[in-house]
């Protein structure tokens, strides 16, 4: 079996993703490896609004830093042994491959499935399909379950 010793998650907060750290959380602490969490601020977004109004911007990327540690704080009470965040701000699937990844230099990345909808995906592309492509490590798509999914209580 191959040991993982710099394991990254792309994460936005969607349900896939989540799953992506949770399933990075099991593999880091079974190989005693480094866990990276890597976000981007979409600014296709924001863009239009950034001449206008600065706070957009700002909240953007205190969503991103307040995501990054909760999952953060998650995997070190989980028993990783060693996290490292990252948060940018870019088009996700270039700046995710070119900057995170490329900086972190992992020998396995996890992202979800997907985190658009259908007529985004379309338009722009899947990220997870960007990354799965241009990584030069493993790579494992994980899928969550739906936001709709019955829960069991």
């Amino acid at each position: 079996m191959t040991t993982y010793k710099r394991i990254l998650v792309g994460v936005d907060g969607s349900n896939e993703a989540e799953a992506a750290l949770r399933r990075g959380i099991n593999i880091a602490k079974g190989d005693d490896s480094i866990l990276g969490i890597g976000f981007v601020a979409d600014i296709r977004r924001i863009a239009p609004l950034i001449d206008y109004e600065q706070t957009y911007a700002k909240k953007a990327k205190d969503y991103g830093e307040e995501l990054v540690e909760i999952y953060k704080n998650e995997a070190e009470k989980a028993g990783v042994k060693h996290v490292e965040t990252f948060v940018h701000f870019g088009t996700p699937k270039t700046t995710f491959v070119k900057k995170i990844l490329k900086n972190f230099g992992p020998d396995l990345v996890l992202v979800g499935s997907t985190g658009l909808t259908p007529s985004e995906q379309l338009i722009l592309g899947s990220v997870t399909e960007f990354v799965a492509k241009h990584a030069d490590c493993d790579v494992i798509v994980v899928r969550g379950k739906p936001w709709n999914t019955k829960k069991d209580v």
